[in-house]
């Protein structure tokens, strides 16, 4: 059966760059359902407050794994 990949989480994060308008994160993350692992580098606002660099983080991991997160 083909995974679908409803939900996904975001694994571990780390800083990769900074400047004083953006960080760059690595970020590795998986499918919860078949646990396909993902890697990406996502560029932010420094002045995103944790709570929304996770969701935009996990956004990130939903749009590669090809899932809609609306609402989100």
């Amino acid at each position: 059966m083909l995974c679908t990949h409803p939900a996904g989480a975001i694994t571990d994060h780390t800083v990769r760059g900074y400047d004083r308008e953006a960080v760059r994160y690595a970020w590795r993350g998986a499918c919860l359902e078949c646990q396909r692992g993902v890697v990406g580098v996502t560029s932010v606002s420094s002045a995103l407050p944790p709570d929304r660099l996770h969701a935009t983080l996990t956004g990130e991991l939903m749009a590669y794994l090809g899932v809609s997160r609306l609402g989100a």
